[in-house]
Formats: structure tokens, C-alpha cells, sequence
């Protein structure tokens, strides 16, 4: 005899957290980005804690490596501080970042794009009309860096509500499914 499935109340709660967190997100792109550099602030901080108590645990040992790790702990720390109070200059550091990697990406592709003529021509013009899209995208993020911050945000509230949107169907659905 089967048993009958029980609603399950916490997939309805987490469902609707979820979605409540996706319609802020989506609402208020801007603070939900820096929201996230103040959480990455938070845990550069806290690394770079970890980093420097390391090396006084460390006392009886010497050597570039240790000292190294002592560098690099008070970086992180300062890091962490100045993303915690300027979380807009995190999210600008964040979009530059990304910007430069897609800019050396496409160069780079771009400039290897004659491998892909074996593979057919509309092969390689579409890898160089993609490769030059993303190109421009990069030199666009440069001039204007929170259009990164802005799309990372959306991309946040899209999938929270996917994810809240799955979990009320899973309650729905009883216990055992979820």
C-alpha cells in the first residue's frame, strides 16, 4: 500500500524566500552587487586574518614562503577593509577585471581565429563577428564598469526565482520529492 505523500512546508518557505530574494534582486540590481562586494569584502578580510595568524603560528619557521604569506595576509586584509567601505569601488575593480579579460580574450582569439578555417568558412566568420562582439562588450564594460555589477544582479534574481519557483512545485509534490 503506498503512502500518501506529505506536503512539505519547508520547500514552500524556501520557495518563497527565494522569490522574495529574486524580486529584490531584480528590483535593485545596484544594491544587490554591492551587496555581494561587501560579502566578498567580508571574506577577503577574514583570508587575510587567517593568513597573518598563520605566519605568527608559525614563528619557528623562516623563509620567503612564510614571509610571503604574511605579505600577502596584509594585503588581503587591507583589501577586505577597503571593499567593506567602498563597496562601489568593489564592484567597479570587479566590472574592470572581467572588462580586461574579455578584451585579452577576443584579442587573443581573434588573432588565432585562422585555426578555425579547416573546421569551414561560416565557422570562421562566426568566430570572428562573436570574438569582435565580445571585444566591444569589454571596451563598453570599461567606460561604463556597472553594466557588470548591473547583469550579474539579474542574472542573481532570474536564477532565485527559478530556484524558489522549484522548491513551492517540490511541496507541492510531498516530502519524498524533495
Amino acid at each position: 500500500m503506498a503512502e500518501a505523500k506529505k506536503f512539505d512546508w519547508i520547500s514552500l518557505l524556501v520557495g518563497f524566500v527565494l522569490i522574495i530574494g529574486g524580486i529584490f534582486s531584480l528590483s535593485n540590481p545596484l544594491a544587490t552587487f554591492l551587496t555581494l562586494a561587501i560579502m566578498l569584502g567580508i571574506v577577503v578580510l577574514v583570508r587575510g586574518i587567517m593568513l597573518i595568524v598563520a605566519f605568527f603560528k608559525l614563528e619557528n619557521r623562516t623563509g620567503a614562503k612564510v614571509f610571503f604569506a604574511l605579505i600577502l595576509g596584509i594585503l588581503l586584509a587591507i583589501t577586505g577593509v577597503v571593499f567593506l567601505f567602498r563597496p562601489l569601488f568593489a564592484a567597479n575593480v570587479f566590472a574592470f577585471i572581467i572588462a580586461i579579460w574579455f578584451i585579452v580574450d577576443a584579442i587573443n582569439n581573434l588573432i588565432n581565429a585562422d585555426r578555425l578555417k579547416p573546421a569551414g568558412k561560416g565557422i570562421y566568420f562566426l568566430s570572428i563577428v562573436l570574438n569582435v562582439l565580445v571585444l566591444v562588450g569589454g571596451i563598453i564594460l570599461v567606460l561604463h564598469p556597472l553594466i557588470a555589477g548591473l547583469s550579474v544582479a539579474v542574472m542573481i534574481g532570474i536564477t532565485l526565482l527559478v530556484f524558489g519557483v522549484n522548491h513551492i512545485v517540490l511541496a507541492f509534490m510531498g516530502k519524498e520529492s524533495a
